[in-house]
């Protein structure tokens, strides 16, 4: 698979124009995917777009390369949940079969990078193109050391099946790494607390090529029977996700079930890359936790050109 977007800006922007415009940009896209015989495209909107750019990208890609190319997106974890600042909206009575699990898109969600509604999104006939979500739990967008987070994405009627958990492999590529043996014991939690909604997503890793470098030496040998280094690390959470029965894991305080569609809980405040005060800093001018996070991240923790960055906005 390849992957389009993430810190390249203008990605989407560019696929969003006219008509004329979006064949200017796309066809060098076809022909990448053609010259290199991929088998599907993550999508990593990490700019504000209408919901119709990644509704006609879908549409087209699948198009193009038929039901069995892979079509996914890497939304942050609060893209998929919704804002608990907005009174919970009756549910369009479209969405409320008991068999399909949905988000509610009238719902507004937390604030997050892609401009649009994933609810929405999920809802619309692109959504049934989308194999998965490859969703970021990490650089303060969300926690993956417990499944708080997790529950609280389900619990808003997305489906389990669809959410990866996605997670830093090292210290190095972002805040919130989490060692390998808590991480085991979380992955085997969400396997066996939704077996019976059609199985846990599943889990992405950023990024391979030096997963497991946070780990003690040895460490993952010890739980896994594998060797350090990127292979070691994903035979680790392989003995967990491929087991045949999945593993009951142990659920610690707090991390109750949640199956039932309704508002997500309160969530616990997750790990950022940047100083407690230089988020506050820019929450105490009028910016949300996320904007802040998200504009820090933008200008490598650079206070003053992260402020500016929300102003323009």
């Amino acid at each position: 698979m390849g992957m389009l977007g993430g810190a390249a800006k203008g990605s989407f922007e560019r696929l969003s124009g006219g008509d004329e415009e979006f064949e200017a940009y796309y066809s060098p896209l076809h022909a990448i995917i053609q010259r290199h015989n991929l088998q599907g495209l993550d999508l990593d909107i990490e700019e504000a777009v209408p919901l119709s750019t990644p509704t006609r990208l879908l549409s087209r890609l699948r198009a193009d390369f038929g039901p069995s190319f892979i079509l996914t997106l890497a939304p942050v974890a609060t893209a998929l949940l919704p804002d608990p600042a907005y009174p919970t909206p009756p549910r369009p009575a479209l969405f409320m079969t008991p068999t399909t699990r949905t988000p509610n898109p009238l719902h507004p969600t937390l604030p997050h990078l892609s401009g649009f509604s994933y609810p929405a999104l999920e809802v619309s006939d692109a959504g049934r193109l989308i194999s998965w979500y490859n969703t970021q739990f990490y650089c303060g967008w969300g926690d993956a050391g417990s499944t708080v987070w997790y529950d609280a994405i389900v619990a808003a009627g997305w489906p389990p099946s669809k959410v990866v958990l996605g997670v830093v492999t090292n210290p190095g590529n972002g805040a919130g790494y989490i060692d390998l043996v808590k991480f085991r014991n979380v992955c085997s939690v969400l396997r066996a607390r939704y077996e019976g909604l059609g199985g846990f997503g599943g889990v992405m890793g950023w990024e391979y090529f030096n997963a497991g470098g946070g780990e003690q030496r040895g460490a993952i040998a010890e739980v896994a029977g594998a060797a350090d280094g990127p292979a070691g690390w994903v035979q680790g959470l392989g003995n967990v996700l491929r087991a045949v029965r999945p593993p009951s894991g142990s659920v610690r305080a707090g991390e109750t079930g949640a199956a039932g569609f309704g508002q997500a809980p309160a969530l616990p405040v997750p790990p950022v890359p940047w100083p407690g005060e230089d988020v506050e800093r820019l929450i105490v001018i009028g910016f949300s936790r996320q904007e802040a996070v998200a504009a820090l991240n933008a200008t490598d923790g650079n206070v003053e050109m992260a402020a500016g960055l929300l102003f323009e906005r």
